[in-house]
């Protein structure tokens, strides 16, 4: 006659490793509606919000996206490596200038958020209102 075990219950947690925490997606989600908020201003060109697993692109001028997102990727790039040198420490944002415009670059948790706006704009304002 077979042994009947007696099987241990266990609690298993339903959120899974490998998919974003619902926490994160609130917060996602906050940051979204803030940067909607921000691009309604005067001066501002547009912003891209780029994540682990996808990226989102919000810029007037479509023809220039991929001009946009190539020096979101630069001046983020450049940050880290000049911090890594120079010994820095952790980078909390970037601005990189030029001569009409600038683009602002932060990390947010674990989103990576570059803000294009004309040279005028004050980007201090712009990075508190994110935090």
């Amino acid at each position: 006659m077979p042994v009947k075990k007696k099987i241990q219950q266990v609690e298993i947690e339903e959120q899974v490793d490998w998919a974003p925490k619902v926490e994160e997606k609130r917060v996602i989600a906050d940051l979204r509606e803030t940067l909607e908020d921000i691009k309604k201003k005067d001066g501002i060109i547009g912003y891209i919000i780029r994540g682990t697993t996808s990226a989102s692109v919000d810029i007037k001028d479509p023809s220039k996206i991929i001009d946009y997102a190539a020096l979101s990727a630069e001046a983020i790039e450049s940050g880290e490596t000049l911090s890594s040198t120079f010994g820095l420490g952790k980078v909390c944002s970037i601005v990189l200038e030029g001569k009409t415009l600038k683009v602002l670059s932060l990390t947010k948790g674990e989103q990576q958020l570059s803000i294009f706006m004309e040279k005028s704009v004050d980007h201090n304002s712009i990075r508190q209102e994110i935090e």
